[in-house]
């Protein structure tokens, strides 16, 4: 009969609905790592009585440079989020915006010129003397000890510490699953005895069963929560109890394994390093000790 759906029909439109839905969730999705950009691009075009779109973007953009000086890699950042917002709440095509792109590209080249050098050096959290640093965990609680052992020789970003969870362990072989969100692939890392030790010890007192996370969340009573953690609230866990950043133990293992004389493809099977120069040219430019036994 006609206008009648049959179920096959009824299935199929339900299915193309949802999948839309999806699809366009993906295209209006903007990374809450952006989210404070465009909070300082908003309040900019407030300040300066601009309406948001792509002149002011690009007038912020050459602020950023000219008059607050930021450096390139936080201007990149302005830029990726900024045409991110616009995007998805202008409807904006930047492929089909040639003269903006250009205009982006020359202001970009401003920081090729000589009295902005300064904006373009890198200071990286830097690595901290590997021994001092295993003296100041093995003081540690049973939990921090074996967070921090983890993140240490796994040399593994926030990101990835706080979806770690128990079964990913494998303890009888010293190795751990991790999903790096970078590559969006999994990478099965290598552990020490110490560290497969506090991992044993944690397991045994808190109770943790596979499905737990490995960081988790203990309450001021002491209680344990499978709960994965914000990445920010990670960090704050390692300041309160190290005083440093997940990025100053990557760079410190790195730095470690290669004045033991690991080579670069033994270093990024440990990192999941996406290469062997980005390791190279953003890691291990902090070791100087390596340097100084040639000197």
């Amino acid at each position: 009969m006609a206008g009648i759906l049959s179920v096959d029909d009824f299935r199929n439109q339900k299915r193309y609905f949802q999948r839309e839905q999806l699809i366009q969730k993906k295209k209006n999705y903007i990374s809450d790592g952006y989210k404070s950009d465009i909070k300082q691009y908003q309040d900019y075009c407030s300040f300066t009585g601009q309406p948001e779109g792509l002149e002011s973007m690009l007038d912020y953009l050459y602020v950023s440079i000219m008059e607050q000086r930021a450096k390139k890699n936080t201007w990149e950042k302005r830029l990726s989020a900024v045409k991110r917002y616009l995007t998805v709440s202008y409807d904006i095509e930047f492929e089909k915006e040639r003269s903006v792109l250009k205009d982006i590209s020359y202001i970009r080249s401003f920081y090729d010129e000589e009295e902005n050098k300064e904006l373009i050096r890198i200071r990286g959290k830097q690595r901290v003397d590997y021994d001092d640093l295993m003296s100041l965990i093995n003081t540690l609680s049973v939990r921090a000890k074996a967070i921090c052992l983890v993140n240490l020789v796994t040399a593994s970003r926030p990101s990835e510490m706080v979806v770690i969870q128990m079964h990913d362990f494998n303890l009888d072989d010293n190795s751990v699953s991790i999903y790096m969100k970078k590559q969006k692939a999994w990478f099965d890392k290598r552990m020490n005895q110490l560290t497969v030790k506090a991992i044993k010890d944690y397991k045994v007192k808190y109770k943790l069963k596979e499905d737990d996370y490995f960081v988790g969340q203990v309450l001021k009573n002491g209680r344990y929560i499978s709960k994965q953690i914000s990445t920010d609230a990670y960090r704050k866990l390692l300041h309160k109890n190290i005083g440093l950043t997940a990025y100053n133990l990557r760079k410190t293992q790195v730095s470690s394994m290669h004045e033991k004389g690991a080579d670069l493809v033994t270093i990024t099977k440990q990192t999941g390093h996406s290469s062997t120069q980005v390791l190279s040219e953003h890691y291990l430019n902090v070791s100087d000790k390596t340097v100084d036994k040639f000197l």
